[in-house]
């Protein structure tokens, strides 16, 4: 990139990628720390983790599906959708036909609810010289305060029956009504639904991660059987975050499809 810079003629063409991009803004800077080889592929570590761990995490949803009273029926319609919207659009996956997947889509939001990756959410820095809550504690600057995750998903101000995971909460109203009300797909935010987080610092790459989700679920509904556990196993807790199982094992077999 510098010898492109110092001589135009250099036979190289700079790649439009990620690591491009920020080779490219270290050089507006000028410590060790935010130039150095080291640190550039320590960040692109960190995505890695943010993106493929929370991707895995949001695939438990199957297993939320295969659990409830009424697991056939929705691994049914679950699958029936997948088939037809598929068949819609010649067999292959697009932004367009992804985003048909309405109920899929329900039912990765509502696990999400259930089962959220972390207690906390909305977690904000304070900079000015601090505040009193109505409560009467008095948050002073530099505090880290945010908001229970848990506390919120679970209320039933904002949810009927908050501890029964409906895997179709959120796209029962949208195809039901021809118009409806309210907008609850995966990548809205709310401030009664927070996996995502909410407002300006919400998570960017949602609309990229549920669209990378929904087609992982959507093929191993097509393409495979997996028994459900009789009991979920527990997830892990990694401080306030909880994660799925790592070591637990499941069975799972290739569909008969000429049955």
């Amino acid at each position: 990139m510098k010898a492109k810079a110092a001589d135009p003629t250099y036979p190289w063409e700079e790649p439009d990628d990620f690591i491009t991009w920020m080779v490219r803004e270290s050089f507006k800077r000028e410590t060790f720390h935010e130039t150095s080889v080291y640190h550039l592929a320590y960040r692109i570590v960190l995505l890695n983790f943010g993106g493929i761990t929370t991707t895995s995490i949001m695939v438990g949803p199957i297993q939320h599906a295969r659990l409830t009273p009424d697991a056939a029926n929705v691994i049914s319609a679950l699958r029936e959708e997948a088939e037809r919207v598929l068949q819609e659009h010649n067999g292959e996956w697009s932004k367009s036909a992804v985003a048909k997947l309405r109920r899929l889509d329900s039912a990765i939001r509502e696990s999400a609810r259930v089962s959220a990756i972390g207690g906390n959410a909305l977690a904000r820095r304070v900079k000015i010289d601090g505040f009193t809550l109505p409560n009467g504690l008095a948050v002073a600057k530099n505090s880290t305060i945010g908001v229970s995750m848990d506390g919120i998903h679970f209320d039933e101000a904002y949810y009927d029956h908050p501890y029964v995971y409906d895997a179709f909460r959120f796209s029962r109203p949208r195809e039901e009504a021809e118009k409806p009300r309210t907008n609850e797909d995966l990548v809205t935010t709310s401030v009664h639904w927070l996996p995502f987080s909410h407002g300006l610092h919400a998570c960017p790459g949602r609309f990229f991660a549920a669209n990378n989700v929904k087609m992982i679920l959507a093929q191993l509904l097509l393409d495979y059987e997996i028994r459900p556990f009789a009991t979920r196993p527990p997830n892990v807790a990694i401080g306030d975050m909880s994660v799925v199982p790592v070591t637990a094992t499941m069975m799972i077999r290739k569909r008969d499809l000429k049955a």
